[in-house]
């Protein structure tokens, strides 16, 4: 399952957004608690809980956040092979 929504920026807020409004709704429908999401480290999706958007909604919906690891691709390669899908 992959979840896309047009922004015309990359930023916490539109990460949080497409958390909120494509990804949790899903899981809600088909009664499964969303318990963890695994990201890339990009800066949408890292900050203190306080001060970013993205880590908060995950912090109030009490949902772990994990990170690929830095400068390791084999890591996130199922996503990377999606946007190579996608892209051709």
């Amino acid at each position: 399952v992959a979840f896309a929504k047009p922004h015309d920026r990359k930023a916490p807020i539109t990460a949080a957004d497409l958390l909120n409004g494509r990804v949790a709704p899903f899981f809600d429908n088909h009664g499964v608690k969303l318990c963890r999401v695994p990201t890339d480290r990009g800066t949408e999706h890292r900050g203190t809980s306080q001060a970013h958007e993205y880590e908060l909604h995950l912090a109030v919906e009490d949902i772990d956040h994990s990170r690929t690891k830095t400068k390791s691709p084999q890591t996130n390669g199922i996503c990377e092979r999606l946007h190579r899908t996608v892209l051709h």
